[in-house]
């Protein structure tokens, strides 16, 4: 009786682990979905899509968007569990995430690699880490009128390699850190944005050559040019409440490096205390920017250099 019971046991234990198995897989399935196939957390966008309803609660991914592709949510949201892309647009030349609502990812959305994609008109709010994530060197990519809110580390990254990408637009606020973090790209444009109350500094442009900052409004924190950063522009812009700094940067590989050759023109800062800072920066050039009482330049050295060659002519409110 003990051997045959022992028999039985063992038996519905098997069913037991085979049919939670069978469930637990089935969950974990993902589908291609668009055009007349509704799309569900985990699915890879083949084609043209319209959502038709919100996904809520994914447990990875949201959704993937393959080339040539238009993801419209029609306003729906994607919400996940803190882990991994709400949209990731992986490899992709083309495609288009619009009207979009994507929350409570690590990263809002994330294009790796490819380039040449849209992001357009979405809310993407209370990600973990980056609200919208540029990656592997994707390049040539336009971000335009976005809402970008409550990110847990930067609104808006920039990483290294992804070149030549559009910034133009968009409402960045409330980051943790950064609003916007630009590190090691070249020619990237970035226009029209507002940013506001970061943890840190509304714009980090770090080790970034030759990209272009115009005509955003910028509030409560500074513009941070560091390390190598040369041959930035910036022009029309509007701070309240901070000014510029370039500083100086220790690498451990690289050791010191300094920012040299960006210049900044017209605009204005308002309700900074001090407009221009220069630590170990060098042959900087600020002129035509409209200011109001603040100090207009300090200098000092880092990493072993006098920050020399800068300098600032502005104007005065009347």
């Amino acid at each position: 009786m003990r051997l045959g019971f022992a028999r039985v046991t063992a038996l519905a234990c098997t069913a037991s682990s085979w049919i939670l198995l069978v469930f637990l897989t089935g969950a974990a399935v993902a589908h291609d979905c668009g055009g007349d196939a509704s799309c569900s957390c985990g699915d890879t966008v083949r084609s043209d899509t319209t959502l038709d309803q919100d996904l809520v609660g994914c447990a990875g991914t949201g959704l993937r968007v393959r080339s040539g592709v238009l993801l419209d949510c029609d306003g729906h949201t994607i919400t996940g569990r803190g882990t991994a892309e709400g949209v990731l647009v992986d490899t992709a030349a083309g495609a288009e995430v619009r009207n979009c609502r994507i929350g409570g990812f690590s990263r809002g959305v994330r294009l790796r690699a490819g380039g040449m994609n849209v992001v357009d008109g979405n809310e993407i709010f209370a990600n973990q880490n980056y609200g919208i994530e540029l990656a592997v060197a994707t390049a040539g990519n336009l971000l335009r009128g976005n809402l970008v809110r409550d990110s847990g580390d930067e609104g808006i990254h920039v990483g290294t390699g992804a070149d030549a990408n559009q910034i133009v637009d968009n409402q960045i606020v409330r980051s943790h850190a950064e609003n916007l973090y630009l590190l090691k790209v070249r020619g990237c444009t970035v226009t029209g944005n507002t940013l506001s109350g970061s943890g840190a500094a509304a714009m980090y442009v770090k080790d970034s050559d030759d990209n272009s900052f115009a005509s955003n409004t910028i509030e409560d924190r500074i513009v941070h040019v560091r390390g190598s950063s040369s041959g930035n522009v910036f022009t029309d812009n509007e701070l309240h409440g901070a000014g510029f700094v370039f500083q100086a940067y220790h690498d451990d590989s690289l050791g010191w490096t300094f920012p040299h050759g960006n210049q900044v023109s017209d605009g204005s800062i308002v309700g900074a205390d001090t407009c221009f800072r220069f630590a170990g920066a060098y042959d900087n050039h600020a002129q035509g920017v409209v200011v109001d009482a603040c100090r207009a330049s300090a200098s000092s050295a880092l990493g072993g250099r006098a920050a020399t060659g800068n300098s600032v002519v502005l104007e005065r409110m009347r």
